[in-house]
């Protein structure tokens, strides 16, 4: 009764793990054996569970007993199989005609079952129809029943779906846990950062206590100034560089003094322009360059090149003109805006290649994304549209597409609204294109502060995939560049708490004039609340001590993130006389930080959540990013591929097609197609797409996106095989005879062999139809099969053409006397009586054999000899086979 291979203790385990077994009856299965019934008119329809010594009824309709051994269940049988049983009378078929079943209640005559599956393929039960009364049962019925099981089959899966929904459920909210995680460990980071820069300022020299007051005051800006100043004569050579040219460029003052600047910090490439530039500007006194802030490559002591954002002026030293020049190392800057970059990259790759319709809008409602599959989905682009118009202008209605969707009922303005939409039903149904139906799921998305970004929905298409699985929700938001303005205050505050020199940048940080603040209390340009957080940095600053701080402060309406560092002004005898401050403005590079955990946040909600395999390795084959789902697929957390190569994350299992898909997409191909995955739980058959990542001409990388097909292309396969075969014995059909006799034709004429063609036909068969009837007539043929496989070499095609229609293709034939053997083997075959039921019928054959020599044969003529001489051997009396002629 089992398959080979059939693991029926596996299949149990299904079973049980459904926790069916022994609940009370159901509505929902209830109507469906009631459904049975009727549709098939009969009296008994039961959904069973097949469990290990037991079969256990869940529904049963026109029975009263609730189980029955397994050792007597047709059910058993069903499942062991694995596909459709039908027992048109139980008293005719010796595996059952002694059944207690049958000889007892319920009296079984007719039987037809249909196996019920666990999602993992298991056959854990049936939906089953009985009658007390033989009875035909044909290929619509079936396929109707098969339907019927279908329905069953969803109703004893829905337990285990929405547990395995509520499994990664708990796997999101564990990663957003570990995100919070992170994002705790940079702020960490951020911090220590923050006292080795205050470590530093600590450790600076005294300043110089004979300057007079003006140069000691433009010397400690010079000197504690967070940016790199550097100071060249006319010639070019450089006359100062203060300690943070030292820390970025890696040079000491003493020794870069006096060299030329363009051989210290200039590129080489860059070194003939600098220099023409500078002759240029001593020329006429002119250049662009003076006041403006400009971003350059500049290179290090250990060579490598890094970029900097410079101000540069000139100035007067006696007769001489000097230039001074601010820079700041902004390659950090440079590196977070290509990270952005590449993530805005992988994301549209991602929403391009998926078939998941994604639609998102902005925090005042206005549609901001429409990938591809949305657009296909509508045959619309998107609109900056209100809400209250998504529904006419889309062509959205309910589930049953009969009444257009209320603007409280869309899934997005739901998810806007801050509901979080599984699997709304909706219909697409514009006027010039089929309707569409929908499954849509989605969310609003927030900020890392909890402000409003808008929201998103992913829209699944199961029109035609009726059992296609859910698709989570997917989103995006457009990251803005970051903003790269980093304004600097500079003052010097007396001992009294006063303003005695502010520069220009005052006027935009404080919103008065550098006037109106001169010689008035630092206590006047700010607000009470924002004083009283300043007023412990200035007593410490008033009593001798370096402060350095980040805070906030309110600037022309806008609020800005400012670092402010204040050095006391000490004089001769080492008391303070006020202290001397700047204020950098670090605002840029603080939203660059909210933003990028917001992008990351957002770029892993949506990549974790797809049903795909999604990853990104750069040229040394090394993963740089993996989603979630390799947890699911393959056993392995994203972190642990972080780094790795694919070979030590997959091993040999990436040698062959992967591996050289992968080569030709870095080396800049788009390469797709599908490949066989081991997975920890069972081989998959998987569809990739690879995606070279270019910047510029270069590639740097390649994006990997993978689907699960191994459903799809097993179906294909069995439609395939479906398509070839007959089925009621078995056997290759007309279809599959014409490829084979071609094909024998081809390789005879290769070989320059002979081959054989044999038609066949039941003898009198219409007079057994006539009187045992076409189900007895249908195990004639059946039999006739077996034997005639059973009488030729396993090499010998034998295929049905129709009817009571056979054929046999032999190769390697060399003359048509080993065709006569051939065919004397086949009549003695059908010697023995056919049992049929409680009958016995004698059963022969007639064959036509046409023999040829390889050479020229042709398909058409040799049917037409094969045939001719089939009609011969019924003109001799049938029961025997005749040699078509031009075969001796």
């Amino acid at each position: 009764m089992d398959k080979q291979g059939f693991d029926d203790a596996a299949r149990v385990q299904a079973l049980c793990e459904l926790g069916l077994l022994d609940t009370p009856q159901e509505a929902r299965f209830d109507r469906l054996t009631r459904l049975a019934c009727a549709a098939f008119q009969v009296p008994i329809a039961l959904v069973t569970l097949v469990d290990a010594k037991r079969q256990w009824f869940k529904s049963r309709a026109g029975l009263d007993t609730v189980q029955t051994p397994r050792s007597h269940a047709f059910c058993s049988h069903t499942v062991g199989q694995g596909e459709l049983m039908v027992v048109h009378d139980a008293l005719l078929d010796p595996r059952f005609r002694d059944n207690p079943l049958v000889t007892g209640a319920p009296y079984i005559r007719f039987y037809a079952g249909a196996p019920v599956r666990a999602l993992d393929g298991h056959a854990v039960g049936t939906l089953c129809i009985i009658d007390q009364v033989a009875r035909p049962f044909g290929a619509a019925e079936s396929e109707r029943l098969a339907e019927l099981a279908a329905l069953v089959e969803d109703e004893i899966n829905k337990g285990a779906m929405t547990r395995a929904r509520e499994a990664a459920e708990r796997q999101l909210a564990q990663l957003h846990a570990d995100l919070e995680q992170r994002i705790a460990e940079r702020t960490r980071s951020l911090r220590d950062a923050n006292e080795a820069l205050k470590h530093e300022i600590a450790q600076r020299r005294e300043l110089d206590k004979s300057l007079r007051a003006s140069e000691k005051r433009i010397r400690t800006i010079v000197e504690s100034s967070f940016s790199a100043f550097i100071s060249i004569d006319a010639e070019g050579h450089i006359i100062d560089w203060n300690p943070s040219a030292e820390r970025i460029f890696g040079w000491s003052r003493d020794e870069v003094a006096g060299r030329d600047l363009a051989d210290v910090i200039i590129p080489e490439r860059l070194r003939a322009a600098h220099c023409q530039g500078m002759a240029r500007m001593l020329a006429t006194g002119q250049a662009k360059v003076l006041n403006q802030r400009l971003e350059l490559p500049a290179v290090t002591r250990g060579g490598d090149e890094i970029t900097v954002e410079m101000t540069i002026n000139s100035f007067a030293a006696g007769d001489a003109v000097c230039f001074g020049a601010f820079l700041h190392d902004i390659t950090d800057r440079e590196l977070a805006r290509r990270a952005l970059a590449q993530k805005e990259e992988l994301l549209d790759a991602i929403l391009d290649s998926v078939d998941v319709g994604v639609v998102a809008c902005d925090a005042g409602g206005r549609i901001t994304m429409f990938n591809r599959a949305a657009r296909e989905l509508h045959g619309l682009p998107a609109e900056a549209l209100d809400p209250q118009d998504w529904a006419a202008h889309y062509d959205l209605y309910d589930a049953g597409g009969s009444e257009r969707l209320a603007q409280a009922d869309i899934p997005l303005f739901r998810a806007w609204q801050g509901e979080r939409v599984q699997n709304a039903a909706l219909t697409i149904a514009p006027k010039d294109r089929p309707a569409r139906k929908l499954l849509a799921s989605g969310r609003r998305m927030q900020d890392a502060r909890g402000e409003l970004l808008g929201a998103v929905v992913a829209l699944s298409d199961v029109t035609e995939l009726a059992d296609s699985r859910s698709q989570l929700e997917a989103g995006q938001q457009r990251l803005a560049a970051i903003t790269e303005n980093l304004p600097a205050v500079i003052g010097q505050v007396d001992k009294d708490g006063n303003f005695v020199f502010l520069n220009s940048m005052a006027t935009r940080f404080y919103g008065k004039s550098v006037a109106a603040l001169i010689g008035r209390s630092v206590a006047s340009a700010y607000s009470a609340q924002e004083y009283a957080k300043l007023a412990p940095y200035l007593a410490a600053a008033l009593a001798g001590e370096r402060a350095r701080f980040d805070d906030e402060i309110e600037v022309d309406g806008r609020l800005v993130r400012y670092q402010a560092s204040f050095i006391p002004n000490l004089d001769d005898d080492g008391v303070a006389d006020g202290f001397f401050f700047m204020a950098f403005d670090i605002t840029a590079r603080w939203e660059s930080e909210l933003r990028q955990r917001d992008s990351e946040e957002r770029l892993r909600l949506i990549t974790d959540n797809l049903p795909v395999l999604i990853s990104y390795i750069d040229q040394d084959k090394r993963f740089r990013f993996a989603n979630a789902m390799h947890i699911k697929w393959l056993g392995i957390a994203p972190q642990q591929m972080i780094g790795r190569t694919v070979y030590d994350v997959l091993g040999p299992d990436y040698a062959g097609a992967p591996e050289q898909a992968l080569a030709a997409c870095l080396a800049g191909q788009q390469v797709e197609g599908d490949m066989k995955l081991n997975t920890p739980t069972t081989p998959r058959t998987v569809h990739s797409l690879f995606v070279p990542h270019l910047r510029g001409s270069e590639v740097v990388g390649a994006y990997i996106l993978t689907t699960d097909v191994t459903a799809a292309r097993e179906h294909e396969k069995q439609l395939k095989a479906m398509a070839m075969t007959d089925a009621l014995t078995g056997l290759p059909n007309r279809r599959c005879y014409d490829t084979h006799l071609a094909g024998a034709i081809k390789r005879a004429s290769r070989k320059r062999e002979g081959l054989a063609l044999m038609y066949l036909d039941v003898d009198h068969f219409k007079a057994i139809n006539d009187t045992l009837g076409h189900a007895l007539g249908d195990e004639v043929l059946k039999e006739f099969a077996r034997r005639l496989v059973a009488a030729v070499r396993k090499s010998d095609i034998v295929c049905r053409l129709a009817g009571d229609e056979f054929t046999v293709i032999l190769e390697g034939i060399h003359a048509p006397a080993e065709c006569a053997v051939v065919g004397a083997k086949i009549v003695a075959a059908m010697e023995a009586p056919f049992t049929l039921g409680d009958t016995r019928r004698a059963v022969t054959a007639s064959i036509g054999v046409a023999w040829s020599d390889g050479i020229a044969a042709d398909a058409a003529l040799l049917g037409a000899r094969a045939d001719a001489a089939l009609y011969s051997a019924k003109a001799a009396g049938r029961n025997c086979f005749a040699l078509a002629d031009g075969s001796s």
